[in-house]
């Protein structure tokens, strides 16, 4: 899947990956996709939680070893 933009949010903690994440999506338009990298397992809860609160649209999700990727799209 294609993506704008790539947000590295390995290694962040507590709300950090969020806050990343909502700062990257500010800056994009409407119907681009972001991919996000994350290592935490809260992750695979807190980003699809930030995408109902938020509107955005969680296009896909999956898991290679550590490593979790996220692709979002902003509405």
């Amino acid at each position: 899947m294609d993506a704008q933009k790539t947000v590295d949010l390995k290694g962040l903690c507590c709300a950090q990956p969020i806050i990343q994440l909502a700062k990257e999506m500010k800056t994009m338009r409407v119907g681009e996709v972001v991919l996000a990298y994350a290592d935490k397992d809260s992750m695979r809860k807190d980003i699809p939680s930030f995408c109902k609160q938020t509107g955005h649209t969680l296009l896909s999700h999956e898991q290679d070893g550590d490593l979790l990727q996220f692709w979002i799209r902003k509405e």
